[in-house]
């Protein structure tokens, strides 16, 4: 059964699309949790944050975001940023992206209290074992 989906995107310029019931339900999920994430205005804080993959192990950054931008970064020199630090903001669109391209599987865990996802893993096809992603917020901390 499909559903007809209008302005379900969390980002600026909303299109019409028909999902699945699945992907209609974890976008009205992320919908809710991004709103109550949106209306607790919190626009400054810091929080470690983990990606895993099944090709590598990376240990948690920590970052502070200062009025909703990346200010500072730390954790995994050797690695390098490459982008991977993000506020919670950019992950709400990187989930977002993620459950329209429909995976496979996937688990999401949105924090209680503020919304955030504190928890996200994405397998996007079944045969593949190096495509996996997740990505992990821990000790959060309003500024």
């Amino acid at each position: 059964m499909f559903f007809l989906i209008f302005s379900c995107s969390t980002k600026e310029n909303p299109i019409n699309y028909v999902y699945s019931e699945k992907i209609d339900l974890a976008l009205n999920k992320l919908i809710i949790n991004k709103k109550k994430w949106i209306e607790s205005n919190i626009t400054s804080y810091s929080m470690n944050i983990q990606f895993s993959c099944f090709c590598l192990a990376y240990d948690p950054y920590f970052v502070v975001i200062e009025e909703n931008s990346l200010s500072s970064v730390s954790g995994n020199e050797e690695w390098g940023y490459e982008g991977r630090p993000m506020t919670i903001n950019d992950l709400f669109d990187v989930i977002e992206d993620k459950i329209i391209e429909d995976p496979f599987f996937y688990e999401i865990t949105y924090n209680t209290e503020y919304g955030y996802p504190e928890y996200s893993y994405f397998d996007m096809v079944e045969m593949i074992a190096d495509e996996e992603i997740g990505y992990i917020l821990t000790n959060f901390k309003r500024l």
